[in-house]
């Protein structure tokens, strides 16, 4: 190829600035009268045309260097879903200083409307049974066992086993837009109990439905459990109830059981709530308060640390249960039930529950419910709904 034939390939044979004077073009007509009007609009602009060629070929090269240029990857403690818009969206987990200024009666008014909320946006308690595990295969057999046996007694539900890579995908998913510091928290805590008993509020929080631990096992559908709970009690409809709380200690009789024993036991007082089992529509209060208590007091622990980070905070087995728990469980329920009943629940009135107790629009379940088989509450298995194995999987985490 000569190097005329290039220059006359890469120039353009049509184009007017490079075209021989001997070229002629069956259009040239039309071409030298649109030439000419361009001619005499850049000459009134003072604009040499080899110019304004130059120009555009540019511009268009930026154009097309810009469009192709790689995304930016966005670190997941940054709020992703909050790029690009006008206001990032509203954050779930942070405690709101005018609470403390509410009266009781406007701290009543305020639970009675979110749980009326709650109710209207799930009708009904999600279809969804969730566990976790660090992968899909399961310690043993008799876990295998366990866990399908809330397969087999409901069918009708979504069973999900999350991982530790699909738990960590979960909650990017849903909290990295609103709360990365929740990502953070759960990716950084050293000892994974506190993340497992963080992720379960979590989910439950944003999903609903049933979460309960590996060693538990199905003894009744759960379709069944609100009617039968409800049984005991007249009036109340299953659309009055958001939450269901079961009972893992009921040792009121001081005679019988001691201070001492109570306290070697690992119990921080006579009532205790269990979190082996949470059952909840999605949204609930108790849930967010729960997951805002944890993370304020871990993210204070870190502070005190030598590094300052979370991956420096280590708790003894104590502070677990104090942390991420029951006992801070037990303390975050009592304190809701009393702001939504707008008065002081004794401790007492939590005590010798037959069948199940309501307040406001939480559903207390006796002992023989969903721990049975324990001398100290009571508990009958004749009346469960599943049953706790106590494999205590999370023992030793402590030391680790």
């Amino acid at each position: 190829m000569s190097g005329e034939f290039r220059r006359d390939m890469f120039r353009g044979l049509n184009n007017p600035i490079y075209r021989g004077s001997g070229y002629e073009d069956k259009d040239d007509t039309v071409k030298q009268s649109w030439s000419s009007g361009l001619s005499q609009f850049l000459n009134m602009l003072r604009i040499p045309r080899r110019q304004t060629i130059i120009t555009v070929l540019n511009t268009l090269l930026l154009f097309i260097f810009l469009y192709h240029l790689p995304n930016i990857s966005t670190p997941s403690f940054i709020s992703i879903g909050s790029r690009g818009s006008s206001a990032a969206p509203r954050q779930m987990f942070i405690s709101d200083p005018a609470e403390l200024t509410l009266s009781p009666q406007q701290r009543q008014a305020r639970l009675l409307e979110k749980a009326r909320d709650v109710a209207i946006a799930s009708p009904n308690f999600p279809a969804k049974i969730w566990q976790t595990w660090k992968t899909i295969s399961l310690p043993n057999d008799d876990d295998y066992k366990l866990t399908s046996s809330w397969q087999r007694l409901n069918p009708s539900h979504d069973y999900r086993l999350l991982t530790d890579s699909t738990a960590e995908q979960y909650v990017i998913e849903n909290f990295n837009a609103t709360d990365p510091y929740i990502v953070h928290l759960y990716r950084s805590l050293t000892q994974r109990i506190l993340a497992a008993d963080m992720l379960r509020y979590l989910v439950m929080y944003r999903s609903g439905g049933l979460y309960t631990d590996l060693d538990t096992e199905c003894k009744l559908p759960i379709d069944r459990w609100l009617d039968d709970s409800l049984v005991h009690l007249p009036g109340v409809q299953p659309s009055d109830i958001n939450v269901v709380i079961g009972m893992e200690l009921d040792v009121l009789n001081r005679t019988k059981w001691s201070d001492d024993w109570v306290k070697d036991c690992g119990f921080s007082q006579r009532i205790q709530f269990l979190q082996w089992t949470v059952w909840a529509r999605p949204g609930h209060e108790i849930l967010r308060r729960m997951i805002t208590s944890l993370q304020d007091t871990v993210r204070t622990d870190a502070s005190l640390t030598s590094t300052g980070n979370v991956q420096s905070v280590r708790y003894t087995g104590n502070q677990i249960l104090d942390r991420t728990g029951p006992w801070r469980w037990t303390r975050v329920i009592q304190r809701y039930v009393d702001e939504i009943e707008g008065r002081t629940v004794s401790i007492e009135e939590f005590g010798a529950i037959r069948g199940a107790r309501r307040f406001g629009d939480v559903l207390f379940l006796s002992g023989s419910r969903w721990s049975p088989g324990l001398e100290h509450s009571g508990s009958d298995d004749a009346e469960s709904f599943l049953a706790h194995h106590f494999h205590g999987s999370w023992k030793g985490d402590d030391k680790n």
